[in-house]
């Protein structure tokens, strides 16, 4: 035996560290619109672009007060009643619709239409209305229905909200703080165990990425930081339609985009806008869209899947294949490393306005995050660890991918890499040098980050 190793032995290479096991849940994958036709075949459709909840959302359908109950969405409507049955028999969830838009069923309409005792294993949610002033929210938030609403459902009450761009006339407020205010008051203060939030903004509205909307940004985060004070799970709306109002030309790496800069912020419900084609006259019939909103969305005019389609399915699986990791932990908030110099051709302003200071004390394992272009970092945490969501903001037309250095601190050696387009399911562990880890990141893509000891 030895007292001391020789001088030719080398101690054996430490194994790195593996990474870690989760069981969190997927992301909640719906789209807004419904298909027309309440078919087997028309929901697979659905099912297989990834999508895994129906909400119950889409009066393009010719009605008339003989025939309210076949085609609008509303409790206890037939419409309601077999698009439950197809989604049970797809093994789709659901997001029911209130509809007092189309019938209103007074102040107790939930007890009066109980839906929720036979089909409480799919129904994940109760969309109550879309995009309300702050007066009509309080209208839907009375205690009166609140009540009537809790003797029922144990699922959240859902009001998706506008965005920051409608503040004033549409909000009836003067600040969106003042609108999200109200929201909080009816709905994350009445709900305190079933939190939610949900806001639509679509940032492409013209051809040109130097004219997207700069206050997505500054609506996320207001966002993202009420949800956080109450625990609520936040669900993103989603552009996937081309013409009208919006870019007459999505790609791939626009929805990627849109996608990864909402995990930063703390999404994990994704709901797509839309997946049928609108019909601006509301008299769908059957087979075809005749007077269509958008040139294409996930399906076009006549319902047949578009290459929209096909970018949100291979996103759909790409983003699964790490939500058991991403849903394991917490939101904390969002920073930004990016570009201080005005002027500068990559220099982002919505980025520098933020109000989150870029600011690492707080954390356990990570010390400093430096690259030269522009990267949204999304903190995340849980008892025993943390991670992180990292975004090239670089907009999808920049060629340039970001180099990140990341510097570990809190004795971790390792990053747990998740996410990016064509991942599949396994994370690339990468060893620290000299405490600092490199990571290359495309325009619009991102990753998922958990450090390693």
């Amino acid at each position: 035996m030895f007292d001391t190793l020789p001088p030719f032995y080398k101690l054996p290479a430490r194994r790195p560290p593996e990474p870690k096991q989760y069981e969190g849940e997927n992301f909640t994958t719906t789209a807004w619109w419904a298909p027309y036709e309440i078919s087997e075949e028309s929901f697979q459709l659905y099912k297989d672009a990834g999508l895994n909840t129906m909400i119950f959302v889409n009066h393009s359908r010719a009605a008339t007060d003989d025939t309210l109950s076949d085609t609008r969405y509303y409790l206890g409507s037939a419409l309601t009643m077999q698009t439950l049955e197809m989604c049970r028999k797809t093994g789709l969830d659901a997001i029911i619709s209130e509809g007092k838009g189309y019938k209103d069923q007074g102040g107790t309409p939930f007890t009066e239409n109980d839906l929720y005792g036979d089909y409480s294993d799919i129904i994940k949610g109760v969309h109550i209305a879309d995009e309300p002033s702050a007066a009509v929210m309080r209208e839907y938030c009375t205690a009166e229905r609140i009540e009537d609403f809790k003797k029922v459902y144990s699922v959240p009450y859902i009001i998706n909200l506008h965005p920051v761009t409608a503040a004033g006339t549409s909000t009836g407020t003067l600040t969106y703080a003042e609108y999200l205010q109200v929201y909080e008051e009816c709905v994350l203060q009445n709900f305190p165990n079933t939190p939610y939030i949900s806001v639509d903004f679509y940032p492409f509205h013209t051809d040109e990425y130097a004219t997207m909307d700069r206050q997505w940004i500054s609506c996320y985060e207001q966002i993202s930081k009420l949800a956080a004070e109450y625990g609520a799970k936040t669900n993103f709306y989603i552009q996937t339609s081309e013409g009208n109002e919006f870019t007459d030309s999505l790609t791939e790496a626009d929805i990627r985009y849109q996608i990864y800069v909402a995990l930063c912020f703390g999404g994990s419900s994704f709901s797509y806008y839309c997946y049928s084609v609108p019909d601006n006259n509301s008299n769908y019939t059957e087979g075809s869209v005749a007077n269509p909103m958008y040139t294409a969305c996930l399906l076009d005019q006549d319902n047949k899947p578009t290459d929209l389609y096909n970018y949100v399915k291979e996103i759909n699986t790409e983003i699964q294949s790490f939500a058991a990791a991403f849903n394991s932990y917490s939101f904390t908030k969002c920073m930004a490393v990016c570009v201080q110099t005005y002027g500068a051709d990559n220099f982002k302003s919505e980025l520098y306005a933020m109000n989150t200071p870029l600011d690492f004390s707080d954390r356990r394992y990570i010390a400093d995050i430096e690259t030269e272009g522009n990267c949204l970092v999304g903190c995340f945490d849980r008892a025993e660890d943390e991670a992180y969501m990292l975004a090239n903001y670089g907009y999808p037309d920049e060629t340039q991918a970001i180099e990140l250095t990341i510097t570990l601190k809190g004795g971790a050696t390792h990053l747990a890499v998740y996410g990016g387009d064509g991942y599949s399911g396994t994370p690339e562990v990468i060893a620290a040098q000299d405490g600092k880890v490199t990571l290359s990141i495309a325009p619009g893509d991102g990753k998922f980050v958990v450090p390693l000891l």
